[in-house]
């Protein structure tokens, strides 16, 4: 589900979030090479601010100790055999607990919806031909003649050029894993010329894969202690994938009519998506 290791989490009294995720660097990387300004990022709630109704919630701009404890053991009580109703438990501690509230979630993960939205405005161009210059990229990719393989990489790059940080490799993952299931559904499909409905759930499927990948790194160790064959872990980790997707596609089809752009259309997604997740 994700590529990176797990985490024990941030001893009591560091910050809920890197230094690092502050600055104008690997934040904004994601926003991809499509040129195209941040519609709806920062609105995600840096300032900094928690959820005031969300149950668990921590207050304050630092980490208490072993935040990610509840979570993992409410994974471990799904992989258990507790099914789905201990699978949402875990989702909801990790967002309340470990990640101190749905809104201080959407803003660790504002590279998330960043990316997810250049993602959304990158096809809309490609579809309207709205944008010269993705445009042209459009009609070199199209010469090229690529395997949908070889399109999907040289597409996310163009869209999320690689910055060398987990965060940003984890997101163009989840791009093109999100592209990859588009074409897993539509073999024939010309992706330069999709549908809003179509681009919407390419940005709803690259959002829940990069949760899923959070919650494998924040809640890997729950997998690590198993005894299960890998085939077992996979199957529980396929589980969980399409309940994450689940989630935020019902989210995605109430927000999709409202004539949003993409990037405002990705943050309020993922905003509400861990809100949903947290209650």
């Amino acid at each position: 589900m994700g590529t990176s290791t797990s985490s024990s989490g941030g001893k009591a009294g560091s910050p809920f979030d890197p230094e690092w995720l502050t600055s104008s660097g690997a934040a904004g990387a994601a926003a991809g090479g499509n040129g195209a300004s941040d519609g709806g990022g920062d609105a995600s709630g840096a300032d900094g601010q928690q959820d005031g109704g969300s149950e668990g919630a921590v207050d304050g701009d630092f980490a208490p100790n072993r935040r990610f404890a509840d979570a993992r053991t409410k994974m471990s009580a799904y992989l258990a055999g507790g099914g789905r109703p201990s699978l949402r438990a875990a989702a909801k501690s990790m967002v309340t607990r470990g990640m101190g509230g749905s809104s201080r979630a959407a803003s660790t993960m504002r590279g998330t919806s960043r990316g997810a939205g250049a993602l959304g405005q990158f096809l809309a161009s490609a579809r309207d031909g709205s944008d010269p210059r993705v445009a042209d990229w459009v009609n070199h990719a199209r010469q090229s003649n690529m395997a949908a393989d070889d399109l999907i990489v040289e597409l996310v790059k163009e869209v999320m050029p690689s910055t060398g940080s987990i965060d940003d490799e984890s997101l163009r993952n989840a791009a093109a894993e999100a592209l990859g299931q588009l074409y897993e559904l539509n073999p024939d499909i010309d992706i330069f010329n999709l549908t809003d409905a179509q681009i919407h759930d390419v940005m709803a499927i690259t959002i829940a894969n990069d949760v899923c990948n959070r919650m494998d790194q924040q809640l890997g160790q729950a997998y690590e202690k198993l005894k299960y064959e890998p085939q077992q872990i996979q199957l529980y980790r396929q589980d969980v994938k399409e309940y994450v997707q689940s989630e935020v596609r019902v989210v995605m089809e109430r927000h999709g009519s409202a004539g949003l752009d993409p990037k405002s259309l990705a943050h309020e997604v993922l905003k509400s998506s861990l809100e949903v997740f947290a209650s």
